[in-house]
C-alpha cells in the first residue's frame, strides 16, 4: 500500500525507559508478531506505524478483495473525532471506550478535552500491543483522569463490572460510551444485539452511546472474499447487511441524523479551525466507505 512499504517495526514510546513510569506492577506484554490483529491492521490502513509485518500482509490481502477499505478506515478515524467532540459538547464529561484502536491523530481523550478539559476517560482493549501503546501515550498526562483496562470488550457484562471501570467513572452521571470497533467484532448476531443491550441497560440516564459497524458491500464475490480472508487470518471482523445492522440498533432513540454512512454524520458540526484536520472522505464517498454509525441517546 502506498506510503507504507518502508514502515519500520513497531515502536512504542519515545525511548526504552518509559515503562518505569507505569509502576512496578506493570508486566511487558506477551506478543505474537506473526498473528495479525484488527486494531494494528486498522493502524496500518490509516497510515500508522504501530503494526507488524503480519498486520501489513493481512491488509494487503484484504485490499485486493476490498480496495475501498482505506476509505472505510479514514471515514472511521474522522467519525471518531466528530462523535467524541459532539458528545463532549453535549455536556458529558466521562467516557468509556470499548474496542480501543491505535490512532495516529489525537487520542480520543485529547479530542474530548478540547471541549471538556476536565473529562475522565476509560479505555478497554484486549490486545497487548494496543494496551502497551495506550499506556505509553499516557506518560506525562494526568493519569488520574485516564485509565487503560485490559478486558474482553465482546463481553461487556464482565468489563462493566471491573472495579477499574466502576471506580473511575461516576455511575450516577451520564457517560459517553464509544463502541468503536466492537459490534462488528462479535460474530453471532444475537450476541451482538445482547452486547449492545447490556451497555444500554448499564449506563445512567442521559448517557450517549456511539457505535459504528462495517457494512457488506452487496457484491457476493467481494463479501465472500472478505469473509474468507477474515477467517484465514483468524480475525472476527463481521460485515453485515443493512437490515442486520438495523436489527442490532432497532428500538433505540438516536441523535439526528440517526444511523448513516460515516461520512454523512454531522459534518456541519466540524469547527472551522478543524476543517483541515478532519480529512475524512466526503459525502460523495459515503457508499464506498460502507461503514454505518450513529449515537444512541439513553
Amino acid at each position: 500500500m502506498s506510503g507504507h512499504d518502508d514502515a519500520p517495526e513497531l515502536q512504542l514510546g519515545p525511548g526504552t525507559d518509559w515503562t518505569e513510569s507505569l509502576g512496578g506492577d506493570w508486566d511487558p506484554p506477551v506478543i505474537d508478531p506473526t498473528v495479525p490483529h484488527p486494531f494494528r491492521m486498522y493502524n496500518y490502513l490509516i497510515g500508522g506505524k504501530d503494526n507488524y509485518q503480519a498486520d501489513r500482509d493481512a491488509v494487503e490481502v484484504l485490499l485486493r478483495a476490498r480496495p475501498d477499505a482505506v476509505i472505510s478506515a479514514r471515514a472511521v478515524e474522522a467519525f471518531n473525532r466528530r462523535v467524541v467532540r459532539y458528545i463532549a459538547g453535549s455536556g458529558i464529561t466521562q467516557f468509556l471506550q470499548l474496542g480501543t484502536a491505535i490512532s495516529i491523530a489525537n487520542s480520543h481523550d485529547q479530542v474530548a478535552r478540547t471541549v471538556q478539559p476536565n473529562c475522565r476517560f476509560v479505555y478497554v482493549a484486549d490486545d497487548p500491543i494496543t494496551l502497551a501503546h495506550a499506556r505509553a501515550l499516557l506518560v506525562g498526562r494526568p493519569d488520574s483522569d485516564v485509565t487503560v483496562v485490559e478486558g474482553n470488550f465482546r463481553k461487556p457484562q464482565l468489563v462493566l463490572a471491573d472495579p477499574l471501570v466502576t471506580t473511575h467513572l461516576d455511575l450516577n452521571r451520564p457517560i459517553g460510551v464509544l463502541l468503536l470497533g466492537m459490534l462488528d467484532y462479535i460474530r453471532d448476531l444475537d450476541q451482538t444485539r445482547a452486547a449492545l443491550a447490556e451497555v444500554v441497560a448499564w449506563v445512567p440516564k442521559g448517557s450517549m452511546i456511539a457505535f459504528q459497524h462495517v457494512e457488506e458491500v452487496g457484491q457476493n464475490d467481494i463479501d465472500e472474499a472478505v469473509d474468507l480472508i477474515m477467517a484465514q487470518e483468524r480475525i472476527e471482523l463481521t460485515p453485515r447487511s443493512l437490515g442486520q445492522i438495523e436489527s442490532v440498533v432497532a428500538g433505540y432513540d438516536m441523535i439526528y441524523p440517526g444511523m448513516v454512512q460515516l461520512p454523512l454524520w454531522r459534518r456541519d458540526d466540524i469547527p472551522p479551525e478543524e476543517k483541515d484536520f478532519d480529512d475524512g472522505p466526503g459525502p460523495e464517498m459515503a457508499d464506498r466507505a460502507a461503514t454505518l454509525g450513529g449515537v444512541i441517546k439513553v
